[in-house]
């Protein structure tokens, strides 16, 4: 019998959801400072509260633009990685769908989580707040090593489904709205309020290819295949499909986009009537600077 293996982080976000404008403050932070510390002080100066900074403090660990996490961080401070850097030198404000897609992807494949749970192995389409809060708790009794219990689970299912899920339609800003997240825009989860239901995207938009090529190059480098069917490619864990919310045909035209002469070292192969995609292996950081690369650059 298989024992649990998994160690678990819960809560963090203090049930904020990252919002618009808290990102491009603490990359400030840390590129004026060196790092990002929670204090009275820092909240202060960034226009935030006390709560409110330390869940910053979270979410710069949680999207990879922080490289001391867990408990230390709170006493030593945040220094950014090359993913933050990169994002403060091109679109410093955080204004470019594609930057929150590749945030997404760090987010979602942060094992050990409630993003990771959810976008790899929850399989629910149509689901309640409920349901999906009670097999969050069944998960971590059988994977993690300190189970959830029911009410923290509540908090982290609560916190990931006002990130991310957004009215019929993506979301567009609404100023009355504080607790907005950016993460409504991309679309992947759907809020139908009459019903009390939410439902899984199966047909992502504008993702852009970057993001789709660094999540193909990550699990070929973790199953060690130098080519992946466009079936795993929709279906393994970790890989697009369960990531971006997207079904076959949905894998099918990224692969068609893809695997021209337009991305170096991207090829597509057919072999008994099953197509491959290869992709280089390369790290998120250097799939994200090619994307503003193509796109030219720093958000205006």
């Amino acid at each position: 019998m298989n024992q649990p293996s998994v160690r678990f982080q819960y809560g963090g976000h203090v049930t904020f959801p990252v919002r618009y404008g808290w990102l491009p403050k603490g990359l400030s932070q840390m590129a004026r400072e060196g790092t990002f510390a929670p204090s009275t002080d820092v909240a202060d100066s960034l226009g935030l509260g006390s709560k409110m900074v330390e869940s910053l403090a979270f979410w710069l660990s949680a999207m990879g633009l922080s490289d001391v996490p867990g408990d230390d961080a709170k006493r030593a401070g945040k220094s950014a990685t090359g993913m933050a850097k990169l994002i403060s030198a091109n679109d410093p404000y955080c204004e470019l769908p594609g930057t929150w897609w590749f945030l997404h992807l760090a987010l979602a494949r942060r094992e050990g989580t409630v993003w990771s749970w959810f976008f790899n192995d929850y399989s629910e389409r149509i689901f309640d707040r409920i349901g999906c809060t009670d097999s969050f708790v069944q998960h971590t009794k059988a994977k993690a090593l300190r189970p959830a219990s029911q009410a923290m689970a509540t908090k982290d299912v609560s916190c990931l489904l006002s990130a991310y899920a957004s009215r019929p339609g993506v979301d567009t800003v609404d100023p009355g709205d504080v607790g907005a997240c950016p993460l409504r825009e991309l679309g992947l989860v759907i809020r139908h309020e009459a019903v009390a239901r939410f439902e899984r995207s199966r047909a992502p938009i504008g993702v852009p290819p970057e993001v789709f090529l660094a999540c193909v190059s990550l699990l070929s480098e973790e199953t060690e295949k130098d080519a992946l069917s466009l079936r795993e490619l929709a279906t393994l864990r970790r890989g697009p499909g369960r990531i971006l919310c997207a079904g076959l045909d949905f894998v099918e035209e990224m692969t068609g986009r893809v695997g021209g002469k337009a991305f170096r070292g991207v090829t597509v192969d057919t072999s008994a009537g099953e197509r491959r995609l290869e992709v280089p292996s390369r790290s998120v950081t250097e799939w994200l600077g090619d994307f503003y690369r193509r796109v030219g650059g720093a958000a205006s």
